[in-house]
């Protein structure tokens, strides 16, 4: 799927330390000590932040942490060696590598500030976007799409125009003559809401889930190839799919989304032609996988 997304009006945002030291009056960690998992006493680190929506993760895990106005404190082992943060709507500081090294029982101040400076970003947390895919299996042909993404929480409303066809399948008359034939080709048009989960800095994935409706349109070719047009068909199903992106190159995203249809309903024509040919049956109780590009600006 190709995805454009629009800014919403933001400056860009940079995380940076200004202060990473031990404090040497601070008795947190010696008077209050916190053990690891290997039973030894942990270092406190005292961040002081500006602000709200920040998480701080240090290399070696957080063993306890509490939060107060302008600062968070977290417990951590001996020997941790790096931090990454991360604050709404900035881009996060990863593997921040700490000048000094952490012992046991002792306190460090870590001053953490976000800088605005002038450029414009995309807006992580709220953005609307336009896609166009290719997608495979069941129903193979081009997919159109538009969404939007609130806070992780994404909306999405689609389409798929198949190009693949059923058999050609005829009705005979008593008499044993062609009473009609015809082959059918599905557009299908959805509706999904999903919640993207970060994994990390270079890998998404987004559980979805939604219903679709299945339009079939017949075509006649049981006249010579007339263009005429056959009984329509249509079904109902549920969704269920899971879009998993990763970074090729800056703002250039491979995108990667199986689905599975599970019908719901299905009309009487559509129960016909399914009971003899396996294709429409595929088509609104199958597998597909969507494939493409996502691009943000």
């Amino acid at each position: 799927m190709l995805v454009l997304t629009f800014p919403i009006g933001l400056k860009a945002q940079d995380i940076r330390v200004n202060r990473f030291e031990e404090n040497y009056t601070s008795l947190i960690a010696r008077m209050n000590p916190v053990h690891d998992n290997a039973g030894e006493a942990c270092a406190v680190l005292r961040c002081y932040v500006r602000g709200k929506n920040y998480t701080i993760e240090p290399n070696l895990g957080i063993v306890k942490s509490e939060k107060l106005d302008g600062e968070i404190r977290l417990w951590v082992p001996r020997g941790t060696k790096r931090i990454t943060v991360r604050h709404k709507g900035a881009k996060p500081l990863v593997g921040f590598s700490i000048p000094v090294t952490i012992e046991s029982k002792t306190d460090y101040d870590v001053d953490i500030e976000t800088m605005v400076h002038n450029s414009e970003v995309i807006n992580e947390d709220n953005f609307v976007y336009a896609g166009v895919g290719y997608q495979v299996m069941a129903i193979s042909g081009p997919s159109l799409a538009v969404g939007v993404n609130m806070n992780h929480h994404i909306i999405e409303l689609g389409a798929v125009y198949g190009l693949n066809k059923t058999d050609d399948l005829y009705f005979f008359n008593s008499s044993g003559d062609v009473k009609a034939g015809f082959n059918y080709r599905a557009i299908k048009a959805y509706l999904k809401y999903g919640y993207e989960i970060p994994l990390s800095d270079f890998f998404s994935i987004t559980p979805q889930a939604g219903s679709a409706y299945n339009a079939y349109s017949g075509t006649d070719v049981a006249n010579s190839g007339s263009s005429a047009t056959y009984k329509s068909a249509s079904s109902l199903s549920l969704l269920l799919a899971a879009r998993m992106a990763v970074p090729i190159s800056k703002g250039l995203q491979l995108s990667l989304t199986p689905e599975y249809d599970g019908a719901i309903y299905k009309d009487e024509t559509c129960k016909l032609v399914s009971s003899n040919d396996d294709s429409m049956k595929k088509w609104h109780t199958g597998f597909n996988l969507n494939v493409g590009l996502v691009i943000n600006f």
